[in-house]
This record gives structure tokens, C-alpha cells and sequence, in this order.
């Protein structure tokens, strides 16, 4: 059968506590220099008066942040972040990179040109790339289609 163990908590010695606080700005002087100046930072910054200002609203700023998020356009554009987050996260880096090097460069291409006629859209359907982009954007809309 197992054996209990036994604990005993370690004994607190008042002068050997007392001891260490009086050595310890010494012991700790580069840490504690380090935290007064991340503190100052954090002045400067209004950091520590926006903490403040939050600790003692309290309930009130809890109360005010959980009526905003609780509408339903919160709520729908939290879902929407989260769905558009997985899009992102799923779509290869490649494939975002060569869209956005792609429009860049025909922004700048037809920022110098005449609008393309009818004609000259439709002869670029035929390429196996526009077609397969088109595809893409088909399926979209189908989709958007559906969800509507």
C-alpha cells in the first residue's frame, strides 16, 4: 500500500528575511535599475496613466467592451476575421506574392497606356493563364451566389 509523504512548508526566519531585504538592492542593483527605467519608459509613454485609467473603471470598462462585442456586427466581423485568418493561413505565400506582384506591376503598365479595347480583352482570354484565373473567379462568385 503507498506511504504517505511527509511535507513540512520551510520555516520563514524573520532575521534571515529581513537579512535578505536589506541585501537585496545590492544583490539586484542592475534588475532593479533595469525596472526603473522600463517604468519611466512606460511613463513617458502614457502607458502606466492608460493603466491607470483602465484599473479604476473597472467594472464600467468591462461592462462598456462586453455591450460593444456583444452585437451582432461584432460578433459577425469577429467570425469574418477568424474565416479570413483561415483563408490566409491556407493560401500558399507564393500564390499571394505573384497577385500582388501582378497587379502592381499592371497598375503601373496601364497607368501609361490607352484603356485596352473590347477586342484586345477578349484576345487575352485566350490565354491558358487568364482563363485559369477566371475560373478562380467564377467559383467565387458561385459561391458567393450560394451564400447568398
Amino acid at each position: 500500500m503507498a506511504q504517505p509523504i511527509s511535507f513540512q512548508p520551510p520555516i520563514k526566519d524573520g532575521p534571515i528575511s529581513a537579512e535578505r531585504l536589506r541585501n537585496a538592492p545590492a544583490e539586484h542593483a542592475e534588475a532593479l535599475l533595469s525596472a526603473y527605467e522600463l517604468l519611466q519608459v512606460l511613463d513617458d509613454k502614457g502607458v502606466l496613466s492608460l493603466l491607470r485609467g483602465a484599473v479604476a473603471a473597472g467594472d464600467e470598462l468591462i461592462a462598456t467592451i462586453t455591450a460593444a462585442v456583444n452585437r451582432p456586427e461584432s460578433i459577425r466581423a469577429i467570425r469574418n476575421f477568424i474565416l479570413l485568418t483561415q483563408l490566409f493561413g491556407a493560401m500558399p505565400p507564393e500564390v499571394l506574392a505573384s497577385l500582388v506582384e501582378t497587379v502592381r506591376a499592371g497598375v503601373e503598365r496601364e497607368k501609361s497606356r490607352d484603356a485596352p479595347g473590347l477586342f484586345r480583352l477578349m484576345w487575352r482570354l485566350r490565354n491558358k493563364e487568364s482563363r485559369r484565373a477566371m475560373a478562380v473567379g467564377l467559383d467565387l462568385l458561385e459561391g458567393l451566389g450560394r451564400g447568398l
